[in-house]
């Protein structure tokens, strides 16, 4: 339970927010004090600032999951891939009427218009990244990540023989590559005729320099 105060934190504090919100919002001494000049309230503002205050929280909530919960808890990879563009989602509808409690009074045809077009194109950004993400998340628990997986280093020892002058394949029996010529017998030590090795500088055997 301890791993988890975080996000019970989070959510005490956005509780908290929206009664308070609710709450002092309701009172008539709030409702009848307003900005005649704008028809704005007491009500109005301490609404906008309990509502866009939770809504904040709720995207600190959601960002707080995917950087808390660790990568190897495949159990809650869905909630760790999910949580933070679902709260973008969220935030940019219910986002669209919180702000209008302050702009409403000074939104005019066009501004409205212009002021709808932009949460609407957030909110299919949004759903995209969360589209995205669930795509992600998915592949990760079946284990298919073509996109995203490195291909798998060919060890040495798999490897298939190649000349040393030109790169070309060869086959273990060929004494001479077929495309350069170069002799494909390995080095040996002029002292005690030991087998060397392309990368050693000394012979194993005798000491020998192979230079």
């Amino acid at each position: 339970m301890r791993a988890w105060a975080w996000a019970g934190q989070y959510l005490i504090t956005m509780v908290l927010a929206l009664l308070l919100a609710f709450i002092l919002g309701s009172l008539s001494l709030f409702r009848e004090a307003s900005i005649s000049t704008t028809g704005l309230t007491a009500a109005h503002i301490i609404q906008f600032l309990g509502y866009a205050g939770a809504l904040v929280l709720l995207w600190l909530l959601g960002h707080a999951a995917r950087t808390r919960i660790p990568e190897e808890r495949k159990d809650l990879w869905f909630t760790r891939q999910l949580a933070e563009p679902l709260a973008t989602l969220i935030v940019i509808i219910i986002g669209h009427q919180v702000l209008l409690l302050l702009l409403a009074p000074f939104l005019g045809g066009t501004g409205r218009s212009v002021y709808n077009w932009l949460f609407v194109l957030g909110s299919v950004g949004a759903a995209l990244w969360l589209v995205q993400a669930a795509s992600s998340a998915w592949a990760t628990s079946t284990g298919e990540r073509p996109l995203l997986r490195r291909p798998r280093p060919i060890p040495a020892s798999e490897a298939p023989p190649a000349c040393p002058q030109c790169g070309a394949p060869v086959r273990t029996n060929m004494k001479f590559c077929s495309q350069c010529g170069q002799s494909l017998a390995p080095a040996r030590c002029r002292q005690c005729g030991q087998a060397l090795a392309p990368e050693e500088r000394f012979c194993t055997e005798c000491g020998q320099s192979a230079e």
